[in-house]
């Protein structure tokens, strides 16, 4: 099966207050705010014209997770799939401007994403201003009751391949064509965007985004750690609508699919798919995340 996604596109977050929601993630992870209307603020961490946006509601929700398309006919093959698996066509808009083509469906499970065309690369991928400056939104982490299922519809629209399971596949992370570990990550539970994640540079950055959120009287959910799945350093906090925001370094790159062979874990006492450090997350952790929502 061929690649249909290339890369982790952008998300589109629904929020009362889009002004602050940027400015607390600007301050601690780093990316800049490009641009504001009265509506949406936008954000990005490198050349890239947004990567994230917050859009202005009354609730606080994900709108869509954003994946960025091989071309403009991939697309439109994921249409085609996607209406085959039983999706729910929203938009063939993307919330976003300046897409030239996108598609918003709803899947079966819950989780809502946009298949769009490259965001234009405009910007200057050097900039000054508060935060990490990380490299990039790495990947999103959703939740869905039936994990397996969805990991499924994931490999079967966007041709995405698994990179790690867990024996009873309770969790999955599935990578796009850039080769990195996961663009998408999947656990078991109520229909939610878990967490965003940034790719920082180095461990400093990490120990800044900690001491940050102690200037702000804030604490970090989890971390540091290391994942066993990605292998990958991690650190963890909660943005102000209560989603997850996810800094981390070393991501695994799988660089050739023919011989690399997907990995299954155990969720057992002595798993370490999760963190090969030690401590587990905690339940404050677990129950954070925001519903996905068909508008602002």
């Amino acid at each position: 099966m061929s690649y249909l996604i290339r890369q982790m596109g952008h998300i589109a977050l629904a929020t009362p207050d889009p002004e602050g929601s940027a400015q607390d993630l600007a301050e601690i992870s780093g990316p800049r705010i490009i641009a504001r209307t009265s509506d949406l603020v936008t954000l990005s961490s490198n050349n890239r014209r947004h990567e994230v946006g917050y859009f202005k509601s009354s609730r606080k929700a994900a709108l869509a997770i954003g994946l960025e398309a091989i071309n403009a006919e991939a697309v439109g093959e994921v249409r085609r799939r996607a209406m085959d698996h039983g999706c729910k066509i929203l938009s063939e808009r993307s919330y976003f401007p300046n897409i030239e083509k996108a598609l918003r469906f709803l899947t079966p499970e819950g989780p809502i994403f946009e298949v769009h065309t490259p965001v234009p690369r405009d910007q200057n991928a050097r900039y000054v201003g508060h935060g990490v400056h990380p490299v990039r939104l790495e990947h999103v982490n959703v939740r869905v009751e039936n994990a397996k299922a969805f990991g499924g519809l994931c490999e079967a629209v966007f041709g995405m391949r698994l990179s790690d399971r867990t024996t009873n596949d309770e969790l999955q992370w599935l990578r796009a064509a850039d080769g990195f570990h996961h663009t998408l990550a999947i656990g078991t539970g109520e229909a939610k965007l878990h967490h965003y994640g940034f790719d920082a540079r180095c461990f400093e950055d990490l120990a800044k985004v900690a001491d940050t959120l102690a200037l702000k009287s804030r604490t970090m959910l989890w971390g540091p750690g290391r994942h066993g799945a990605g292998d990958n350093i991690f650190t963890y906090y909660a943005d102000p609508n209560g989603c997850v925001v996810e800094n981390s370094i070393e991501m695994e790159r799988i660089d050739c699919d023919d011989v690399y062979a997907p990995r299954t874990w155990s969720l057992g006492p002595e798993s370490r798919v999760r963190n090969l450090w030690g401590p587990l997350e905690g339940p404050e952790y677990r129950a954070a995340g925001i519903p996905f929502a068909l508008e602002p």
